[in-house]
């Protein structure tokens, strides 16, 4: 009977936690520890918890604890994750390959360690596992994680030709926007304003999408188009020091040099400290002292 209860009060709490209703699942969950101890389900929740909560050195006695119980790859999955948030990196290793190496079948625990080898820049690492993965599960998701790994290598190429081997009819924004990047330095700059409007047909109000658009206009010399775009950002987001700044820095690049003023004191107004907004503003008065001097 009261491990039916426990049972109860645990499936309540996981409710209450999927709704981020998280003191109501806290409180149920303590019901269903007190209830029922020994139920390993009832732990890892409450390691989930802890964790949410930042307390990790609770989540990880929850979790070995539920371990020492019932070793399932899950447990371990998420024991590894606690470390890994701890920056305890060699101990979440050690667990994910735990996991991996006990439960073969189970893929998130070897997708846990190819993030984590790209989280600690482990690359080539990250390029083995994502690569067995994808030959194990191929799917895009996979395929665009390993693309990322090359991303990150600079290794554009390989970045490129793995998303040739996904259909590209069935991209995302997402998706384009990385084969953009990758075109546009490797400085194929008509296949990149190619790739960044099909990102921005999928998402036309993505900033990230426009800027780097902008940015091939303007590496290929188109400084109008370039700057078009810009603007549209601003009126996008005209509260990002970053996207404003963007503005001022072509108008300057042109010699609009009042008008690249205007837009940098609307960037230094939002940002006071604003480092690249502040370098542009210093690099004008050096051209207006400049011309003082001449006249």
């Amino acid at each position: 009977m009261e491990k039916e209860k426990a049972i109860a009060f645990n499936n309540e709490g996981a409710k209450h936690f999927l709704n981020q209703a998280f003191e109501k699942a806290a409180a149920c969950y303590k019901i269903a520890y007190e209830l029922d101890p020994e139920n390993t389900s009832i732990l890892n929740n409450m390691g989930l918890y802890f964790h949410q909560q930042k307390d990790y050195d609770k989540a990880i006695i929850y979790f070995e604890k539920a371990i020492n119980i019932t070793l399932k790859p899950h447990f371990l999955i998420n024991l590894g994750n606690v470390l890994s948030m701890k920056g305890e990196y060699t101990l979440a290793w050690n667990q994910f390959s735990k996991a991996s190496e006990l439960f073969p079948e189970h893929q998130n625990a070897k997708i846990s360690l190819a993030k984590l080898a790209t989280h600690i820049e482990d690359l080539d690492k990250a390029v083995q596992l994502w690569q067995e993965i994808i030959k194990a599960h191929p799917s895009d998701q996979n395929n665009i994680q390993l693309v990322r790994v090359f991303m990150k290598m600079k290794h554009w190429e390989k970045a490129i030709h793995t998303l040739s081997t996904m259909d590209s009819d069935s991209w995302s924004g997402e998706t384009w926007f990385l084969a953009g990047q990758c075109e546009f330095q490797l400085k194929n700059y008509g296949l990149a304003v190619k790739s960044f409007k099909s990102a921005l047909a999928e998402g036309p109000d993505n900033t990230s999408f426009r800027h780097y658009l902008a940015l091939t206009y303007l590496a290929m010399g188109n400084v109008d188009e370039g700057l078009d775009h810009l603007l549209k950002n601003a009126r996008l987001d005209p509260e990002n020091p970053a996207i404003l700044t963007d503005v001022a820095v072509v108008y300057l690049s042109k010699g609009n040099v009042q008008t690249a003023a205007n837009w940098l004191e609307k960037a230094l107004n939002l940002a006071p400290d604003f480092e690249k907004a502040l370098h542009y503003k210093s690099q004008m008065k050096q051209i207006n002292s400049s011309h003082q001097v001449q006249n």
